[in-house]
């Protein structure tokens, strides 16, 4: 019986631990997020180094994609259950306008 209970201790510490995604975004810029957030922004981090290095035709590095999404981009009311009417669609849509608008301009004077 002592098995058992050892093996759901262990299973509970395994359980609890922080991903990858978790540790390495703690590490670059500080902020803790949920494992389903983490999950999503490595992936975006991931994209943005692509897209942020081939606008400026060098490597920039995680560390600094990392900040530079979570700083600029990121909106963590996303990840919120009330989202006060906004649908999915509407969400990603204006994360997008943001992402692809000049820093100087808006899309409307565009």
């Amino acid at each position: 019986m002592v098995i058992y209970q050892l093996d759901y201790v262990v299973e509970e510490v395994l359980q609890n631990q922080p991903s990858f995604e978790q540790k390495t975004l703690k590490d670059y810029t500080g902020a803790n997020f949920t494992k389903e957030e983490a999950k999503y922004v490595w992936k975006r981090v991931i994209d943005h180094k692509w897209y942020v290095g081939e606008r400026l035709r060098r490597d920039i590095g995680l560390r600094v994609a990392a900040v530079d999404f979570v700083e600029n981009f990121y909106n963590a009311s996303m990840f919120r259950v009330n989202d006060g009417g906004m649908g999915l669609f509407n969400r990603i849509s204006h994360l997008m306008r943001g992402y692809f608008a000049p820093k100087n301009k808006t899309l409307s004077s565009l």
